[in-house]
């Protein structure tokens, strides 16, 4: 993708389709990740692409890894989904999104503070 613009669009309509009932939980949290993954955009400094890889990889992964919590991790998926068209735009309350999901809920370890 040439832009953040059009990585977001395609981010939104996978989330919304989570939402909707068009495609599974996880059908839409892989293609979202498979975006994050293979889309960079490249224009503007989008950091929403690094941490959307992050959340949605983790979110894939606890289905492939522990498939008996399948419902539990659809249901996070779900909220995520619910959650970023929520805020999606707004980069100070993306910002939020993304530190919450990526250290809150899915555990990644929060990076040192720098050394003065």
């Amino acid at each position: 993708m040439e832009d953040s613009e059009a990585f977001r669009a395609a981010v939104r309509a996978h989330a919304a389709a989570i939402l909707n009932g068009k495609a599974s939980p996880y059908d839409a949290a892989l293609e979202i990740w498979g975006l994050a993954t293979r889309e960079w955009p490249r224009d503007d400094g989008d950091e929403a692409c690094i941490s959307l890889h992050l959340i949605w990889g983790a979110l894939t992964d606890w289905v492939e890894l522990r498939p008996a919590e399948t419902d539990q991790a659809e249901t996070r998926m779900i909220t995520a989904a619910r959650e970023w068209l929520t805020i999606e735009g707004d980069r100070d309350a993306e910002a939020r999104y993304f530190d919450r999901w990526i250290y809150d809920v899915l555990g990644y370890e929060r990076p040192a503070p720098p050394q003065t």
